[in-house]
């Protein structure tokens, strides 16, 4: 690799890590932060990306686990699920995955809480922008 190839990327990297804002310093090498840095923050910043994707698809994925382990239960009882049958297993599955779901996606459901309360504060701007635009014509 050429030295500005070198040059390129580590300037690539540093950006990237300033973006997602979470760079910590070493004082040897003020101006550069290493790889793993690099590579944590771009970790952070994708997964407040899609932070509300992730936490309702991994409730669909519990849901439908819960549904999968009640049904599988029933069947080896040796019970045929028909008619009501299924809307109780599913009635089931739902209290058991909301249950589940409160303890195992927490830090899922922060992330989400701090990408929406981030958007409604943008949104809040702009509106709050045009409003003044508007008062001043």
């Amino acid at each position: 690799m050429s030295a500005d190839n070198k040059t390129a990327d580590k300037a690539g990297l540093k950006e990237a890590a300033d973006a997602a804002g979470t760079t910590t310093v070493d004082p040897a090498v003020a101006d550069e932060p290493t790889e793993s840095e690099v590579l944590a923050a771009g970790a952070a910043a994708a997964q407040g990306k899609h932070a509300t994707m992730r936490y309702a698809t991994l409730r669909i994925g519990i849901f439908l686990l819960s549904l999968a382990v009640l049904w599988g239960a029933v069947a080896a009882t040796g019970h045929i699920v028909t008619g009501n049958g299924v809307l109780y297993l599913m009635m089931g599955a739902l209290l058991v995955s909301g249950v589940a779901s409160f303890f195992l996606l927490s830090r899922q459901r922060d992330a989400m809480s701090v990408q929406v309360t981030r958007r409604t504060e943008r949104l809040a701007g702009r509106f709050e922008e045009n409003a003044a635009m508007e008062d001043e014509d």
